[in-house]
């Protein structure tokens, strides 16, 4: 383990080494496992493809401090030549304002009640902010020692390339991922900064609470300490606590509590709902908080949609269960049998939209419908042996006699009566095939067409000329 005091590096127990996150006021985990603290408030290269010369992706953000809070004030993507532009109210695409949820360009970019999603799965990245102070990036493996910025090189060996090798500590290894923009005044920060914590009733509360964490976190998170060393956390929780203006300990310690449980969810561990004691969340609606659950969630317009998350689990906002979220009247969560469908305006469940050739019953959120046209079959003879049923059912048959192809005898008395009679026989050239000599036309008891091969249309045994016209 390796240790500077009070810019120190930790090295954790690495539970997934394509992530990298950021959260409170200062904290970093890297890529490869090193948790360390940086305190700048300038605009830094969080992390960014630097194999070649013309980089997949770059991830920059912003934090400031407002009233002694200090939080991200904006994250900039670049996949390939598109920048995202994403700030608490609002995201831009090239400078052009987009609406949530937003797809281009194989980058799919959504919100729930505490995180902006942003994921372009051909690149192979994955942003998740929390709109605070907490931001969270997974790139694929393919990226293995080719990343760069303040998430590190993700060879695979912590500390060692970051820190060791380059001989600098975090402050100086932070300082180097700086973006210089024009007319941009932004002090860096330096080694000796925020250390007044050390003396005074700072320094005192902060030994008061190391013993508080450590219970914490050995006794209600043995499910998260199987997967995650918490030694660094509670270390960082030291540090919010000992440089909180706020007095009360428990919002002091709200943001490295919540990336230890965000980090415990990714690693497949189960965090306790330990916010009815402290940092509590409220959602709207009367959706339920859930410290860690699949973040694919049933709404009316679509049904199925967890039986296909691939999501890992994370903090936020569910439905009760035996219940779906209503996304067409934007009711909160409402049983299923409630769900209303939209058809140019809304219908509640049972109502009935009529169309011409149909009616359609609105039922848990899907349409029922009811077909008024009768459908169409077909039956065929070809070639006088090759036979195709109304069902579609294709066989071969060679004949010599008269057969019925179809008859149907009236079950309203206004619809006629009619037979069909095929006449096969061998072929005059080709005595081992059939040939459809004749076809007859029954309708009703008193009219009768025949059909013949050599062109000859009759009516009750009288030729026709063709065209022939009847009111029957």
């Amino acid at each position: 383990m390796y240790i500077f005091f009070f810019n120190f590096l930790f090295l954790v127990r690495n539970h997934v080494n394509n992530i990298c996150s950021t959260w409170g006021r200062q904290h970093f985990k890297s890529f490869d496992g090193d948790v360390y603290q940086f305190p700048g408030l300038c605009e830094y290269n969080l992390a960014k493809d630097c194999h070649g010369s013309d980089p997949k992706f770059s991830v920059n953000l912003k934090r400031e401090e407002n009233d002694g809070n200090i939080a991200i004030s904006y994250i900039l993507i670049t996949i390939n030549e598109n920048a995202f532009f994403l700030n608490k109210t609002h995201v831009t695409e090239n400078s052009q304002l987009v609406s949530l949820p937003h797809y281009s360009r194989g980058v799919r970019v959504e919100e729930s009640a505490f995180y902006i999603s942003f994921q372009a799965s051909r690149v192979g990245i994955t942003v998740m902010w929390n709109r605070e102070d907490a931001v969270m990036v997974e790139v694929s493996k393919n990226y293995r020692n080719k990343t760069c910025g303040l998430c590190g090189d993700f060879n695979g060996v912590p500390v060692y390339d970051e820190f060791i090798v380059n001989g600098i500590f975090p402050i100086e290894f932070g300082n180097s991922h700086k973006i210089h923009l024009p007319n941009d005044d932004c002090k860096d920060p330096h080694e000796d900064v925020d250390e007044s914590w050390k003396s005074g009733n700072g320094l005192s509360s902060c030994k008061n609470f190391v013993s508080f964490s450590a219970t914490f976190l050995s006794e209600s998170w043995s499910s998260c300490n199987e997967q995650i060393d918490p030694e660094a956390y509670i270390h960082a929780c030291v540090i919010d606590m000992c440089a909180c203006n706020n007095g009360t300990s428990d919002s002091c310690v709200c943001s490295t509590m919540s990336e230890f449980s965000r980090q415990c969810s990714h690693a497949g561990g189960q965090p306790p709902n330990w916010r009815s004691k402290l940092c509590g969340k409220q959602c709207p609606y009367n959706m339920q908080y859930e410290e860690s659950a699949f973040p694919c969630m049933d709404t009316c317009k679509h049904q199925d949609t967890k039986l296909v998350c691939e999501d890992h689990k994370i903090d936020g906002c569910f439905c009760p269960s035996g219940t779906v979220f209503d996304d067409i009247s934007e009711r909160g969560c409402i049983p299923l049998s409630e769900c209303q469908c939209k058809h140019d305006k809304i219908y509640n469940s049972g109502e009935v939209y009529r169309h011409e050739n149909a009616n359609c019953t609105c039922s848990k959120g899907r349409w029922e419908c009811e077909n008024f046209e009768t459908p169409v079959a077909t039956c065929a003879v070809e070639e006088g042996s090759h036979f195709t049923t109304f069902d579609g059912t294709a066989f071969t048959f060679h004949g010599n006699c008269r057969y019925t192809l179809a008859k149907v005898e009236s079950k309203d008395g206004a619809s006629p009566n009619f037979t069909i009679r095929a006449l096969l026989e061998p072929c005059a050239q080709e005595k081992y095939d059939t040939c459809l000599k004749a076809l007859k036309l029954h309708l009703d008891d008193d009219y009768v067409l025949k059909f013949t091969s050599d062109g000859t249309v009759q009516r009750d045994q009288k030729t026709l000329t063709l065209p022939y016209f009847s009111g029957r």
